[in-house]
């Protein structure tokens, strides 16, 4: 993004990272943009200053803007000369298009700054499904919800559920995040779970559904079955204990798999289990506990094999012994970016 003409000129690793504050903001923000990014970032602290401040440089522009703006001139109805304050004098000898340029500019800062907001604090994407829900958690919470009829939903991480009990029907709506359901007998109201489309129906059972944001839901069972079936097809899908089933929008569900319920439920102790997996999928279930986004500065990185059993109640922590073990460096950019390098 050049700078307005007959401006100062700003360094050239500024440039870059007011380049990248855009591109951070675009909806079609590829994961190939975001390891570019990270990569660019890694390479000397200076570009972690650049680009700190090009986020300061919004704010200052904001109060610049503030402190320059003055009341629009007085006309005097007798046309009589009217005595104009020095402010005023340096405002009018101002070409105005020259502040619709400084304007411009800075509301497409303001843009790129919304938009790492987002990234910073993930949860705010989900503001208005918190807004209608009846029960919601933050990041890194984990919360027991007893219901009327003895049923408990047990709420990790970011998530948000709806509640509507009738007299013929106990359905909850899962807007997003994961939820483990301990379901209380009640032949006359079935116990039913919905969400994006997808119907879930307890057969007197202890399961879990996970809606995230990469729109590929699973279903797990912990005791007993579940029927599940498309809104759009009556055809349903059981699934047993010890099972998972998944579904991405848009496609017919398949058949449940068998997985291993230690490591699928460590999050109801608010633990997190990983068996020889890559580290990118440790880091991201770890970006689901914290404030912030974790990169890694190049794609070699991710293909690194974990193995552990992490508490939650301190990602930074688990981080920390991550990169410890693995050799890894670390550089911040503020209190929640994280970049892990070599």
């Amino acid at each position: 993004m050049p700078l307005p003409p007959n401006e100062p000129q700003m360094s050239e690793l500024t440039q870059q990272a007011i380049d990248w504050l855009v591109v951070l903001r675009s909806d079609t923000l590829s994961d190939s943009e975001i390891v570019a990014f990270a990569e660019w970032l890694a390479y000397d602290h200076s570009r972690s200053e650049a680009f700190a401040a090009a986020e300061n440089l919004f704010g200052d522009m904001v109060q610049a803007a503030k402190q320059t703006t003055v009341s629009p001139e007085r006309v005097d109805v007798a046309n009589e000369p009217t005595e104009k304050t020095p402010n005023q004098i340096l405002f009018k000898n101002k070409p105005a298009a020259r502040y619709r340029r400084w304007l411009t500019y800075s509301l497409g800062l303001a843009a790129a700054w919304l938009f790492a907001v987002i990234l910073v604090i993930p949860e705010q994407s989900h503001l208005f499904n918190n807004y209608l829900s009846d029960y919601h958690t933050q990041t890194g919470e984990l919360r027991d919800i007893p219901l009327a009829d003895g049923s408990h939903i047990l709420l990790n991480t970011n998530s948000a559920v709806s509640v509507d009990y009738s007299g013929s029907l106990r359905q909850i709506t899962l807007h997003h995040g994961q939820a483990n359901f301990t379901v209380a007998k009640d032949a006359q109201r079935p116990f039913e779970v919905i969400t994006d489309g997808l119907n879930v129906r307890a057969l007197g059972t202890v399961f879990e559904a996970y809606n995230p944001d990469s729109q590929e839901i699973s279903v797990t069972v912990q005791q007993h079955a579940v029927a599940a079936h498309l809104q759009t097809d009556n055809h349903s899908v059981k699934v047993n204990a010890g099972q998972r089933l998944r579904y991405r929008s848009g496609t017919a569900l398949e058949q449940p798999e068998s997985t291993e319920l230690k490591q699928a439920t460590a999050w109801q102790q608010h633990r997190l289990f990983i068996n020889d997996r890559p580290l990118a999928e440790l880091l991201a279930e770890l970006d689901r506990y914290r404030l912030g986004r974790i990169f890694l500065s190049d794609q070699t990185l991710k293909n690194l094999r974990v193995t552990g059993v992490f508490s939650l109640d301190n990602p930074d922590d688990v981080l920390n012994a991550v990169r410890n073990v693995l050799n890894l460096k670390v550089t911040r950019l503020g209190p929640w970016w994280v970049l892990l390098h070599r």
